[in-house]
């Protein structure tokens, strides 16, 4: 049996569609979108570290201070996580099938950070200003809440977002029963 054949036994077309999905919806579409009426702002995948980092940037884009470093930097991810979901491929070892893993964990591990981001308070709680300190920075909060509802509305997700959600689960879904099969 040639190698050829080998390959094409342990990675059929659907992998190779799925992971062409994966790349055309992580660095060619929106995943998200703030929607203000007339202007958008859209955000691919590889902005996701920009919006980590700062969240507000979400309102703003993803522009300016090192958001152009965070691009490269997290693109480097993606690809890398492409390429891993492409080990069966190249290795005929039983965990190169994990590798279809990787983009699914990384979109999980990338909204799990963003959540928890978005869902911080404007103003920490520390004690630091006292009983007065305490109240204003409730107000804040409580302000900040109410304009992050507003925006809240006014994000959504893209159509690259749906796409890679279903080719990375489809692959994680490929990669573990590979796995289990152990071929």
């Amino acid at each position: 049996m040639d190698a050829d054949s080998r390959i094409a036994r342990r990675l059929d077309w659907t992998v190779l569609i799925a992971v062409a999905c994966l790349a055309c919806s992580w660095f060619f579409m929106s995943s998200l979108i703030t929607d203000y009426g007339a202007v958008q702002l859209q955000f691919r995948f590889y902005n996701v570290l920009t919006l980590m980092h700062s969240p507000g940037r979400i309102v703003m884009g993803a522009s300016g201070d090192g958001a152009s470093w965070d691009a490269w930097l997290f693109g480097s991810v993606c690809a890398a996580a492409i390429l891993a979901a492409l080990a069966p491929a190249v290795s005929t070892r039983k965990a190169a099938w994990l590798g279809c893993v990787a983009p699914f964990a990384l979109m999980a591990l990338s909204g799990a950070i963003l959540y928890h981001g978005f869902s911080q308070d404007l103003v920490a709680d520390d004690g630091f200003l006292g009983d007065t300190g305490l109240r204003l920075g409730h107000l804040a909060n409580q302000l900040a809440n109410r304009v992050g509802g507003m925006i809240a509305r006014q994000i959504h997700v893209g159509l690259g977002g749906y796409l890679s959600l279903a080719a990375s689960a489809f692959l994680a879904v490929k990669g573990l029963r590979g796995y289990q099969k152990g071929s």
